[in-house]
């Protein structure tokens, strides 16, 4: 924990152009740094903005330590994009995409997916889609659970979307008859309304006999997958399900999953506030 000095003297300071469009984010230990880039500045983008003398400068302090002013600094570049800044700041004060890699970060703003899309975006022979839902706990097994503002690693996710589910009653049919099982699996997190896909994997269909089961008992076993490596299988990772979808899960591992057929209708999940995990 940082000391609070006795006399704060940590400011941030900002240049916008006569529009208020941000231009240039900095910090100094007094408010005159503000004033510095005025008869030199090492910025030459800057150095010519300023030239023009159509500016004006707000300052925000003080802060208690050069820590919290420099975290302040880093979020206001993240937050504002001023035009000549270089460097981005302190990486735990930039803001970044909630729920996803930065990656898909433009998919929120796309359409929610309503039942029909996870069909339709699979072509003219869409495959059964077993959704299952991934909560934020942590497992004693060493499985994550699922963080929007931190979200774990590929592997992680990957670790948590394919295991372990309770589907032992389905394997004799999808074992004797593979072209009717899943072939695509979604991991879903959140509830109704404010559902985010974090994974969308292609299930390898002949591989459900060799599927691995959990050591715990329960009927529940692991989702055999066509690559591990590929989260995003049909462009599906990071975007939002409409509420109208009707995906749902209740929470007793029964209904941590739902499978979706070719013809729309949908097996297991429960219509029910908590969402499993």
């Amino acid at each position: 924990m940082p000391e609070v000095t006795a006399n704060p003297s940590h400011y941030v300071y900002l240049y916008s152009d006569l529009q208020g469009h941000p231009k240039y984010v900095g910090y100094g230990e007094r408010p005159s740094r503000a004033t510095v880039h005025l008869t030199q500045s090492h910025n030459p983008g800057l150095a010519k903005f300023l030239a023009s003398s159509k500016f004006t400068i707000r300052v925000s302090g003080p802060f208690p330590t050069e820590s919290i002013g420099k975290l302040v600094e880093s979020a206001l570049i993240s937050a504002l994009g001023p035009e000549f800044n270089v460097a981005p700041g302190l990486t735990a004060a930039r803001f970044r995409p909630l729920g996803v890699p930065i990656a898909y970060a433009e998919r929120s703003t796309s359409a929610s997916l309503t039942r029909a899309d996870f069909l339709a975006v699979q072509g003219t022979a869409p495959l059964p889609v077993l959704f299952v839902s991934v909560g934020s706990e942590d497992f004693d097994d060493g499985r994550v659970g699922y963080d929007l503002a931190n979200p774990p690693s590929d592997a992680q996710v990957r670790e948590r979307t394919d295991r372990w589910w309770q589907l032992h009653k389905f394997l004799p049919h999808w074992i004797l008859n593979p072209a009717e099982s899943p072939g695509l699996l979604v991991g879903i997190y959140g509830t109704p309304g404010a559902q985010l896909i974090i994974a969308s994997l292609l299930i390898d269909r002949s591989a459900w006999a060799n599927a691995e089961k959990y050591l715990g008992g329960g009927g529940k076993v692991s989702v055999p997958l066509h690559r591990q490596d590929d989260l995003d299988a049909f462009g599906l990772r990071g975007r939002s399900i409409d509420k109208g979808a009707g995906i749902a899960f209740e929470g007793v591992a029964a209904g941590f999953f739902a499978v979706l057929r070719p013809d729309g209708e949908l097996i297991g999940g429960r219509r029910k506030r908590r969402a499993g995990v």
